[in-house]
């Protein structure tokens, strides 16, 4: 059976919720899951390996930042596909060619958004007050005539399970 390690670090709990629905999508996997907040994983002895981590204000956090560069050049040589969780999709592009090295993400099997959430519960009061302000501005400017469609952002469940359709065939 194929071992395939996940590697991740999440400062609200949306990027570890992303990763359980990638897990039960693997169950035909041997799936090691690690929170990089609390250590860095062996990449040894894994067939695969998914990296990511949520974005705040336009960087990866500290413990994902520190495994790319500590352990980047072995995540290279193994199959690999990196994620992002980022409540803002459409700046997911830039985010991903700067924070993942371009041999990353030439080599990687795929390189996705997984979406995001604006969750202020975990948030310090300086991110809740910028984060109310982006909700509100998010909520007026999603006005459509006098029908009123809110968009906030959300998790995307289908580039989660195309994330682990590209790892299955990698594998």
């Amino acid at each position: 059976m194929k071992t395939v390690l996940i590697a991740y670090s999440s400062k609200t709990g949306t990027a570890a919720e992303c990763v359980r629905m990638l897990e039960r999508e693997l169950k035909s996997l041997r799936v090691t899951v690690a929170d990089l907040d609390r250590g860095a994983p062996e990449l040894r002895g894994c067939d695969a390996v998914v990296f990511g981590s949520s974005v705040r204000f336009g960087k990866l956090r500290p413990a994902a930042a520190r495994f790319l560069a500590e352990r980047g050049g072995e995540l290279a040589a193994l199959p690999h596909g990196l994620f992002l969780c980022c409540g803002f999709g459409h700046e997911f592009e830039a985010y991903s060619q700067r924070l993942f090295p371009q041999d990353l993400r030439d080599s990687a099997f795929a390189v996705l958004s997984f979406g995001g959430r604006l969750r202020l519960e975990k948030a310090s009061w300086p991110e809740k007050l910028l984060l109310n302000r982006v909700r509100a501005s998010i909520l007026r400017n999603d006005a459509d005539g006098a029908e009123w469609t809110p968009a906030l952002p959300d998790i995307l469940p289908e580039n989660i399970s195309r994330m682990a359709d590209a790892l299955r065939s990698a594998l």
